[in-house]
């Protein structure tokens, strides 16, 4: 089944593709072609790959025979479709050692993880390990209990991931305390529910997460910006200090450019972290 999938403009399918080549996070999930990328999700107890692809000026998502209709807007959400990405660039207007950032990104929608159960399962594994060993440790959990659809491989849903227990994850990860602090943290998460964490204020959605034992401030920011796309705040800037020293050098303050993007912050430090890294400043 094809569905078109609109695109709020300004809206870039290269910027997404590139993006998506380039972080190791989802390497055994999505897959980039000449002209379309595909995404593992799970839905229904397996996995199943849907594929967005260029078609004009827009976009059509490709669902496999019995997919659920609803991985069409997962899908979507995925590659920040809908994002107001404009919204950011008129905040930008006057800063000047951001402009290379939007120029060089011109068009780049958000692209998150493949749902809540990915982030709350990588904002572990990324806790004190390098992004090489992250993608190797999550290949192997995926490939132990992960879904297959094709030749990718999707997270299992929440209420799956909620279910493992701790020697199954350590069986797959060979990691016992990340497995433990895995299995409470899916737990924890799914007790709040994915309902609450996109719509509550943010302060109680972020407040929420950290009462999860396994969540921290960076955790839970990642949760709420990487995984749903919530840009409202980033109560953790100094985690972006090595990035923003860079691309702003003596000019770099944090409180100032909280105020001046507000709450498009989270927009903000998602283009401050990808620029640099392509910019390679």
């Amino acid at each position: 089944m094809k569905l078109a999938i609109a695109t709020r403009k300004p809206f870039s399918f290269e910027q997404t593709k590139t993006f998506i080549r380039r972080f190791p996070g989802c390497q055994a999930q999505a897959a980039v072609g000449d002209d379309a990328v595909t995404g593992a999700f799970s839905a229904g107890g397996r996995g199943w790959a849907v594929t967005l692809r260029a078609c004009g000026d827009g976009l059509t998502v490709e669902l496999p025979a019995g997919a659920p209709s609803a991985l069409a807007t997962r899908a979507a959400e995925w590659i920040g479709a809908d994002d107001d990405v404009e919204a950011l660039y008129v905040r930008a207007q006057g800063d000047r050692a951001f402009q290379p950032v939007i120029a060089k990104l011109h068009g780049l929608h958000h692209v998150r993880f493949l749902g809540l159960e990915d982030i709350a399962v990588h904002c572990v594994m990324m806790q004190r390990q390098s992004p090489a060993q992250t993608a190797r440790m999550k290949r192997r959990f995926l490939d132990a209990l992960g879904h297959r659809a094709g030749d990718l491989h999707a997270m299992p849903e929440l209420a799956e991931l909620a279910d493992l227990d701790v020697e199954a994850i350590e069986k797959a990860i060979k990691h016992r305390a990340k497995a433990e602090r895995i299995t409470a943290v899916v737990r924890g998460v799914a007790q709040i529910g994915e309902g609450f964490l996109r719509t509550a204020a943010y302060g109680d959605a972020n407040a929420a997460l950290l009462d999860v034992p396994g969540v921290g401030p960076f955790s839970a920011t990642a949760i709420l910006l990487r995984g749903l796309g919530r840009h409202d705040e980033n109560p953790v800037l100094e985690m972006f200090a090595d990035e923003g020293r860079l691309i702003y050098g003596a000019a770099w303050n944090e409180a100032a450019l909280a105020r001046r993007y507000g709450d498009q912050i989270g927009y903000w430090t998602y283009y401050l972290k990808t620029g640099a890294a392509q910019l390679g400043v």
